[in-house]
Parts: C-alpha cells; sequence; structure tokens
C-alpha cells in the first residue's frame, strides 16, 4: 500500500521535528480537518492549503508530487479545539454537565486515535481543565469536569485584546480620532477573528460581554448617513433628456422634402418681380 506524499511548508522550529498528523473536528464547523502535533513542546499545528494558479506540480530528489497547491502549517491555541470538544460532550440545552474527562471524543464521526493521541498532550489538557472549566477529582484514576461559562468568557476576552491585532492591519477608517472608538473598532476586528475557531453559541455569547459593539456601530451608521448626505450628484435632465420628467416626448424633427427643378424656378422668379403698386408713379 502506498502512501500519498505531502508537500508541507512548516515553522523553521518545527521542520526538523517529527511531527504526528491528527484528524480533528475544526472548533467552529465539526469537520475533519489535518492537524500536526508536536508533542515535545506540546504545540499543535493546522494545515492551511493554499491553490497556487499556474503550479502544477512539485518536484524533489527523485519524485515529483502532482499536486501543486501549498500547504502551510500555522500555530493554532490547542484549547479552541479542547473548547469544543468539551462543549459538544458535556452541554444540553445551553447547560454544562459534568463528564468524564477521558469519555471525550468517542463520537462517531471523529476520529478516536486522533482525539486519543490529542488528548495525551498532558500540559495542554491541564490548561485546559484550568483555563475553562470546573473539576472534581472523583478517585485518583477519575476526573470529572464541566465548562465554566465565566472562564471560557475571561479567556476570550483576553484573546481579543486590541493588542493581539497586528498593527500592519489597518481597521480604523474614520477621520476623527476618538480613542474609545477606535479601541473597539480593534477589538471587534480580533473578535471576527477569534470567532473563526468557535461554535456560534461561543461567539454569541463573546458579542454580548462587548454589547454587541453597540456605540461603535451607531458611529458607523452616522457617518456613512454624513458621507451620503455631502455626495452632490448632477440633476439627471442635464445630461440624460428626458429622465428628470419621464412623461416628457422628445418630438422628432420633421423631414424637409427636397424641391423639384421647376419649384426653384418659380421661386427665382418671384425673387425677381416687382409688385404691382410699383408701376403707379406718385403725383408731384
Amino acid at each position: 500500500m502506498s502512501t500519498e506524499r505531502t508537500v508541507l511548508i512548516a515553522p523553521t522550529q518545527y521542520s526538523g521535528s517529527t511531527l504526528k498528523h491528527l484528524q480533528l473536528p475544526h472548533p467552529r464547523t465539526n469537520t475533519l480537518c489535518s492537524y500536526y502535533a508536536d508533542t515535545p513542546s506540546n504545540t499543535l499545528l493546522e494545515v492551511v492549503q493554499i491553490d497556487m494558479a499556474g503550479r502544477r506540480s512539485w518536484a524533489g530528489n527523485g519524485w515529483v508530487h502532482s499536486n501543486g497547491s501549498l500547504s502551510m502549517l500555522t500555530p493554532i491555541d490547542p484549547l479552541f479545539i479542547f473548547l469544543s470538544l468539551l462543549t459538544q460532550a458535556s452541554q444540553s440545552d445551553n447547560e454544562f454537565k459534568f463528564i468524564d474527562v477521558n469519555s471525550i471524543g468517542f463520537e462517531s464521526h471523529v476520529d478516536t486515535a486522533s482525539v486519543s493521541a490529542f488528548l495525551a498532550m498532558d500540559a495542554v489538557q491541564k490548561k485546559a481543565l484550568a483555563t475553562l472549566c470546573e473539576t472534581r477529582q472523583i478517585s485518583e484514576s477519575v476526573c470529572v469536569a464541566k465548562v465554566d461559562p465565566d472562564q471560557v468568557l475571561t479567556w476570550l476576552k483576553h484573546k481579543c485584546s486590541s493588542s493581539r491585532l497586528p498593527q500592519e492591519l489597518d481597521v480604523w477608517q474614520m477621520e476623527a480620532v476618538d480613542v474609545t472608538l477606535k479601541e473597539q473598532a480593534l477589538v471587534r476586528e480580533m473578535v471576527l477573528l477569534v470567532s473563526e475557531y468557535l461554535q456560534p453559541y461561543w461567539t454569541e455569547r463573546l458579542l454580548c460581554e462587548f454589547d454587541g459593539f453597540a456605540q461603535l456601530c451607531e458611529s458607523e451608521k452616522k457617518a456613512a448617513a454624513t458621507h451620503t448626505a455631502a455626495v452632490v450628484f448632477d440633476s439627471p435632465d442635464s445630461y440624460t433628456p428626458g429622465v428628470a420628467d419621464p412623461s416628457t416626448k422628445l418630438v422628432p424633427a420633421k423631414q424637409v422634402k427636397p424641391k423639384t427643378a421647376k419649384e426653384r424656378q418659380l421661386e427665382r422668379a418671384a425673387a425677381k418681380s416687382k409688385p404691382i403698386m410699383s408701376f403707379f408713379q406718385k403725383k408731384k
């Protein structure tokens, strides 16, 4: 059985490492996606595939790979996947219950071997339980956990700090500098980025924490209205006849019938003739 070759572009610190391929459910869409785990450093890398136009294949030392797309490995916080697994396993009617951590990921649609390998990353599991959950030690070998929404939202709000947004991304388009509104715009951009790795339930809860950015939205609406009012449009009838008044119809000019030779001769004779009164002289 042949193994399909995969070409990956990885960060330098992982290029020489032995990475373990995992098939884990995406934290937002729940579809199985490819990840690579670097167990020694407890790091999880996401596979991002980019189609390269005009690139037909990859060529190496003695081999050619027909798929010319570019696959890159980018770090992802494993707690996003842990939160997704915990939410699906313990949520019922928007309420969370205690579950055995070791029972996570045995649903029919997941790769149990990959989930087991993911949960075996002890440092990741300890951090996830401490950050996202309320835990209880039932026995020496059994630990149960329940998602704590307050802890989760605290962690997510920290993720959405405006200081995490790269300065190269200019998301503030208004001319007036309002520090509060600018901060809200930066935070909202971070919320949109983070929500790419969140289930709808957590995205809605996170937006509520920021009051839906109501003040920012209202300011943007006013700015848009002011901009629209300032735009001056030419009157339609200045360049398109009949647009201003649809009932106005253009009357085509009458076509002049060419005159015959006889008609032109009569016109010349009439021009040379004198009026009849010119034959009578006035008495002095």
